[in-house]
């Protein structure tokens, strides 16, 4: 099978548009939840991470809670609420320690994509 060498796709800082894809759960080394996002206008998919635990006050509870009202004892699917979500995001560039550049999602950037059908 012959595969197509593309270019190196990075995201410029700022604002994006884009829809949750998908929602995976890891164990190892702790148990976390990574959101993937991909960004509307370059077809770039980004992760975006989150230990897993479902507070009001936890990195997932907040992100649940731009979506629907959570409160103690309920129990909540993230992926029934996220997928398939347009959202709005903030991205940065960050180096990381052997000197590669990457983009990341700005932690409590990512929220409800509303379409004003006013206009």
């Amino acid at each position: 099978m012959e595969l197509e060498v593309k270019e190196k796709v990075m995201l410029e800082d700022g604002k994006h548009e884009g829809k949750i894809e998908r929602i995976e759960y890891r164990e190892e080394p702790f148990k976390y939840t990574d959101i993937y996002i991909k960004e509307n206008k370059t077809g770039f998919e980004l992760k975006f991470g989150c230990p897993t635990n479902l507070s009001v006050d936890s990195k997932l509870g907040k992100l649940i809670s731009k979506f629907i009202e959570i409160k103690a004892g309920q129990k909540i699917d993230p992926e029934k609420v996220l997928k398939g979500k347009g959202v709005l995001f903030m991205t940065m560039q960050e180096e990381s320690g052997d000197g590669k550049v990457y983009t990341r999602i700005v932690d409590g950037s990512v929220k409800p994509l509303v379409i004003n059908e006013n206009v």
